[in-house]
């Protein structure tokens, strides 16, 4: 009986310990993080831009095995 009381006595002295300081810093308000919109880019192109784009399939390695995937690849050219 009495190594148990020992035994609870020093936990509850080291919880005591580490439980003030930290109690302490949880008090102190965090800084907030501020998030900026996406960046957005808008293209103009002049009349004589046009956008041509060129459709493929390609097989990808995933967890589930070899999956072929569209993809799509564009550019800008003259007229």
């Amino acid at each position: 009986m009495r190594m148990s009381m020992t035994g609870f006595a020093v936990l509850a002295f080291a919880v005591a310990g580490v439980a003030g300081p930290a109690a302490a810093q949880d008090d102190q308000p965090r800084p907030r993080i501020q998030r900026r919109a996406p960046l957005r880019l808008e293209v103009e192109p002049s009349r004589r831009l046009i956008r041509q784009c060129a459709d493929t399939h390609v097989i990808e390695n995933r967890f589930a095995g070899p999956t072929i995937v569209p993809r799509t690849t564009c550019w800008w050219a003259l007229r």
